[in-house]
């Protein structure tokens, strides 16, 4: 196992992306690009949000 973060992004509190990312640094700066949009849906309006968080993961798994 190995450390990894990952990048969660839910559209109105339901899950809309995940990635895998080698370093917090990387995480943050998506996270800072991705979250706090609002997107409208027909005649609703609906926010996106991202969080990072520290997870292992198994050797093989690729980390951008």
């Amino acid at each position: 196992m190995k450390p990894a973060f990952v990048l969660l992004c839910y559209l109105a509190g339901n899950p809309a992306g995940i990635m895998h990312l080698a370093n917090i640094n990387n995480c943050v700066y998506f996270k800072k690009f991705l979250s706090n949009q609002t997107i409208k849906i027909g005649e609703e309006n609906k926010n996106y949000n991202c969080y990072c968080k520290l997870v292992n993961v198994n050797e093989n798994m690729r980390l951008y």
